[in-house]
């Protein structure tokens, strides 16, 4: 399926710029817990000086939607993005697991086996702007001109803690994927023809029935079996890894999956799980497989797999 039938499909616009932590005694770990700083809410968020909305972040909060954003120092990112952190408890949650997996000495060894499925963190800091960010590794700069692609997992997207109003709201934003167990939350692919990239935003995707979610699998692939089988090849390591632990579970937590689009580069895809703001390790009498993740992951392999390139 060629890109312009899916755009044609979608009628999508072109765009050039777009307490965690339950923490176990069993860890041993004394969190570096630290004062977040948040800014009132205000209408239309200005990118603080120095720095630009991330080009190629295609899910969650944006500048282009009136909320902040992910940012970069102005003229790249030097490899390192700054991700906001939310208002507690999501925000204080998400860090406390980056600090878990990356900072405490001598973790377990099922948050050292997520370490190489996370972007890398280097710390927290806060701006001007009276914002604290996640300072976190931009999976796309090894790339000159990369497609990215944001996957939500699992078949539900709330928590345990979640309301009735919260849960009947998340089922509402998207019904197939209590049938699919993913759901497409936004791509940008980069077209060699016109020397531009396209944006599906997170409001198209959500309007893709079964069929056009494959065809738009398809479409971010690009004919490329090799990446196909590179992302596949990572997927299936992933799930061999949420086959085994069971001391983790994970809700509305994305897989990024990022493909070199130019044609006369050349770099290796990637897959990496993001976004942890319900993300839980649980009590060792409560640990069990995360089998709602399972059920997305194992679903989306399958998807991929059908792929015809």
């Amino acid at each position: 399926v060629c890109s312009s039938d899916l755009l044609n499909a979608l009628n999508v616009e072109r765009r050039e710029e777009f307490s965690f932590l339950h923490l176990p005694v069993r860890l041993q770990f004394r969190r570096r817990r630290k004062k977040l700083s948040f800014s009132p809410w205000r209408m239309s968020p200005c990118v603080p000086d120095g720095y630009e909305a991330v080009p190629h972040q295609v899910s969650g909060h944006m500048y282009k939607d009136g909320k902040e954003g992910m940012i970069r120092p102005c003229g790249g990112s030097n490899g390192r993005i700054l991700k906001p952190i939310q208002h507690p408890p999501k925000g204080q949650r998400e860090l406390d697991f980056y600090l878990s997996v990356f900072e405490q000495p001598s973790p377990p060894p099922v948050l050292l086996a997520f370490r190489q499925w996370m972007p890398r963190f280097y710390g927290s800091v806060d701006l001007p702007n009276r914002l604290s960010y996640l300072r976190l590794e931009d999976l796309a700069a090894p790339y000159k001109c990369a497609g990215v692609m944001d996957i939500k997992i699992g078949r539900r997207t709330w928590d345990n803690n979640a309301s009735p109003e919260k849960m009947r709201t998340e089922q509402a934003k998207y019904p197939l994927q209590a049938t699919l167990g993913y759901r497409i939350g936004g791509m940008r692919l980069y077209s060699n023809e016109s020397g531009t990239y396209t944006c599906h935003s997170k409001s198209t995707c959500l309007s893709l029935d079964e069929q056009r979610v494959t065809m738009a699998l398809s479409t971010f692939l690009d004919g490329c079996k090799e990446d196909l089988t590179e992302v596949l090849v990572q997927l299936n390591e992933l799930l061999a890894l949420f086959e085994q632990q069971k001391d983790v579970h994970f809700f509305s937590s994305s897989l990024l999956v990022v493909r070199e689009c130019h044609a006369q580069a050349r770099c290796r895809a990637c897959v990496r799980m993001i976004d942890f703001a319900h993300a839980y390790i649980l009590p060792d009498e409560d640990s069990c497989t995360d089998d709602n993740y399972l059920f997305g992951l194992r679903n989306l392999i399958s998807a991929l797999s059908s792929v015809q390139l």
